[in-house]
């Protein structure tokens, strides 16, 4: 581990420690994790993680705030394409050091000798607020919708706040069970990616035949804003939120690496297959919601233009209803179970680090079930607190949830940053999986792409911001600034003296 201070020469592979004849990593503490993962399943898991044709679907309103069809559709190519410069260059961090703690691993690596504790240790946790914001999003997402289903079909019912808590703790409870044992999750992402796959298929040919039909033109050339931005290029940026929501998540392989067989190769096969797959059906998504999109004008009056669109083009309450809760709720469990399995492995491997107190009892894996129960117990326990925020006010809560999008980008933006400063002749000439002479360029890329979408998500999607739309306002990065100072404090208090700088092998 001592070349990591030297920046003239290669910094150390992992590819040999995690090679396909290794079944297992076996830590030094903490316990035996299987590698159950093949490329397949690791790339449906991703694919499920994403769901990124319900997420325009999901986000109906915004589409039609700013840019409408035709810039969902312009845009989807191009986070689709900036994603895959992401994506490509940290897959190769992956592909030389193929850990669970995914980032905050490169950024240890990577980071200056002086500050190389600290940097690591504030990435790592801002890799897991982003993965439990992300998760306490999607739980909340499903309370709302069933919330909008119940007054649909009872108008005179109020959803309380301690109700909508409960639906959604329910459904964080409810994905413990299904994270608990390893060797049944590789099956639950199969599963879960056939249904993403399968829902789209199902959810455009039901649209297509029943929806009223909008013209080619409509779709493809007519611009809609209604947010406030007179610049036809900012509203194309900020048209970028949809899109850019629906293909974040594809780290979540990362944390999966040391339960993947041969990670080196396969991990970063896995993000780039996963990506372009999701692109292709957020792209496509994007055309079939642009031709089905019928009243779209009278649909994004009413509480929840998703459920008036798909029950005005179902034609049923009951139908609307149905294919909301089979599709759009249950994806969105899934992607709960998914999510919060990434969580879990980044404070399993934080913790092997002593990044938190306790870390001796977060490390530990059930030599019954293969996983860290005390890291899932942990990750759901945290958002289940995080929800207590609605008894004072739901948008409090999405405030502090907005945070997500910010840190992931973030997580993303500065292993790639620490790679391009340090030069890429420090990476192993042998690596499994290399950019090559493009790599440069692709770095270069990514690092200026995620900046770009930092930049677009501190913005808020409706301009100006006054006392009446106050609640319109995007306070992610007042969020995340705090959220960074309290870590900062943990550091000088606590932290500091615990932390570990040498990956486990």
């Amino acid at each position: 581990m001592n070349d990591i201070e030297k920046k003239e020469e290669p910094l150390n592979n992992a590819h040999d420690e995690a090679s396909a004849e290794s079944q297992t990593i076996d830590h030094t503490h903490g316990g035996t994790l299987h590698r159950v993962y093949n490329i397949w399943t690791a790339t449906l898991y991703q694919v499920l993680m994403m769901a990124s044709w319900t997420c325009n679907v999901v986000l109906y309103d915004t589409v039609f705030t700013i840019g409408g069809p035709m810039m969902l559709i312009y845009s989807t190519i191009i986070v689709t394409l900036g994603q895959c410069l992401m994506m490509a260059s940290l897959g190769e961090l992956c592909s030389v050091w193929p850990y669970a703690g995914g980032q905050q691993a490169f950024t240890k690596y990577m980071a200056p000798t002086n500050a190389r504790r600290v940097l690591s240790y504030i990435i790592g946790w801002i890799v897991f607020l982003a993965e439990v914001a992300t998760s306490a999003g999607c739980a909340m997402n499903n309370a709302q919708l069933i919330g909008g289903l119940v007054n649909l079909t009872h108008p005179d019912y109020a959803i309380t706040n301690w109700l909508t808590w409960i639906m959604y703790t329910t459904f964080l409870l409810l994905s413990i069970p299904f994270s608990m044992s390893q060797k049944h999750l590789p099956a639950i992402s199969v599963i879960g990616g056939v249904i993403t796959l399968a829902g789209f298929i199902a959810w455009a040919v039901a649209f297509l035949v029943m929806a009223p039909k909008m013209s080619a033109r409509f779709v493809f050339t007519e611009l809609i804003n209604s947010s406030g931005y007179n610049s036809v290029g900012w509203v194309g940026i900020m048209s970028f939120y949809t899109p850019v929501y629906a293909l974040y998540g594809t780290d979540g392989i990362l944390h999966l690496a040391e339960e993947m067989k041969d990670p080196s190769t396969n991990a970063p096969k896995a993000m780039i297959w996963a990506m372009l797959a999701s692109g292709a059906s957020s792209l496509a998504g994007a055309i079939v919601l642009g031709f089905t999109s019928g009243h779209w004008e009278q649909y994004m009056d009413a509480d929840s233009p998703l459920i008036a669109w798909w029950v005005d083009v179902l034609e049923s309450v009951a139908g609307g209803s149905a294919l909301v809760v089979l599709l759009i709720i249950l994806l969105n469990f899934l992607i709960v179970v998914s999510i919060n399995t990434a969580a879990s492995r980044v404070t399993w491997s934080m913790a092997k680090d002593r990044a938190f107190p306790f870390s001796d009892r977060l490390i530990k894996i059930n030599k019954r079930l293969q996983t860290p129960l005390n890291a899932i117990f942990t990750t759901i326990g945290f958002q289940i607190m995080i929800g207590l925020v609605v008894f004072g006010s739901r948008n409090a809560f999405e405030t502090i949830v907005s945070l997500g999008g910010v840190a992931i980008q973030i997580g993303y933006f500065v292993p790639v940053a620490l790679l391009l400063l340090k030069g890429r002749s420090v990476l192993p000439a042998d690596r499994a999986y290399n950019l090559g002479r493009f790599g440069y360029a692709i770095n270069i890329g990514a690092v200026c792409w995620a900046a770009l979408i930092i930049i677009m998500l501190c913005f808020p999607l409706v301009f100006p911001i006054t006392s009446s739309n106050l609640l319109d306002m995007n306070w992610s990065i007042a969020v995340f600034a705090a959220a960074v100072l309290l870590v900062l404090v943990d550091w000088i208090l606590r932290a500091r003296f615990h932390y570990q700088d040498e990956i486990s092998s």
